[in-house]
């Protein structure tokens, strides 16, 4: 089921190339993406958790003198089984991601040390022009041309990666400055 959603969406999306706004947008919401993995971590770990106390509960004694259609034993098995599959399927999403953040940070360590300043300054420390250029020493002109020469790079590193545009559905477009 995830994975044809995750299919359809590939479809949905390739024809939809990567464009400066759409790395923009991934590049600010970094955080959000690391911050998502981990909340996926806690979540593994609070489906883990419950499996573990069920199947402290399973009574195998009742299992064969019971005259229901699903004993309580038959149901507590189903119910593992479906914590099971949620498990599986956060740990695929997990991966997913972590691999998406391997692109992209891999991605930005081909950029020179001005434009890899310059771009973790802007979208994910969110600094202002006025205070890149101030670091940075040069003029908000140059500061913007080195930025959009810098996306230019990433979007030729990542052009042929169709696990972005997966990632772009599930993550917000828009963040604020």
């Amino acid at each position: 089921m995830y994975a044809q959603t995750l299919e359809q969406n590939m479809n949905n999306k390739q024809e939809k190339s990567l464009n400066v706004k759409s790395i923009e947008n991934i590049l600010k919401n970094l955080k959000q993406y690391e911050a998502k993995t981990k909340e996926i971590e806690l979540q593994i770990a609070d489906l883990k958790d419950m499996q573990y106390l069920s199947l402290k509960g399973i009574d195998y004694e009742n299992f064969i003198k019971t005259d229901d259609f699903f004993s309580k034993t038959e149901i507590q098995a189903l119910k593992d089984f479906e914590i099971q599959h949620k498990i599986d399927l956060l740990e695929f999403e997990k991966r997913h991601i972590e691999r998406f953040l391997k692109r992209i940070y891999n991605a930005m360590e081909s950029l020179t040390d001005i434009e890899k300043q310059i771009i973790e300054m802007k979208y994910i420390e969110k600094k202002i022009w006025r205070y890149i250029t101030f670091e940075i020493n040069l003029e908000e002109r140059q500061c913007r041309e080195i930025k959009n020469k810098a996306i230019r790079k990433i979007i030729k590193l990542l052009k042929d990666s169709a696990f972005l545009k997966f990632v772009e559905v599930n993550m917000p477009k828009k963040c604020r400055n």
